[in-house]
């Protein structure tokens, strides 16, 4: 099976789908965003920022180029990118987590 997907893998296909499912994604991050602004979460503005970071990396794995020194393509770049942006996501959800529960406990007093 994996010898059929090596030849017969569409690559521009799978980037099409890849940049429609990251799309999709963005709207519903604004949406996150929009609602976090309305309910006066202190870091709202986080999830737009992040989308707008991840959307530059892409724009390495979309715009690739050959590599230079012989070593960093648009491709490791776009994961070296990825590492700080990955690690500010996860920073959001748990203060996003965190922000929730203080509301749900402020709802019950």
């Amino acid at each position: 099976m994996i010898w059929y997907l090596a030849r017969d893998f569409n690559y521009g296909y799978n980037m099409k789908a890849n940049a429609v499912v990251g799309l999709l994604s963005n709207v519903v991050w604004v949406v996150v965003a929009i609602q976090a602004y309305v309910n006066r979460q202190p870091f709202w503005w986080k999830p737009a920022v992040l989308i707008v970071l991840t959307d530059l990396a892409f724009c390495l794995e979309l715009f690739d180029f050959p590599p230079f020194l012989d070593t960093f393509d648009a491709h490791s770049l776009w994961h070296a990118a990825t590492i700080p942006i990955v690690a500010h996501w996860y920073d959001y959800l748990v203060k996003d987590a965190r922000w929730d529960t203080f509301l749900d406990q402020r709802r019950k007093d």
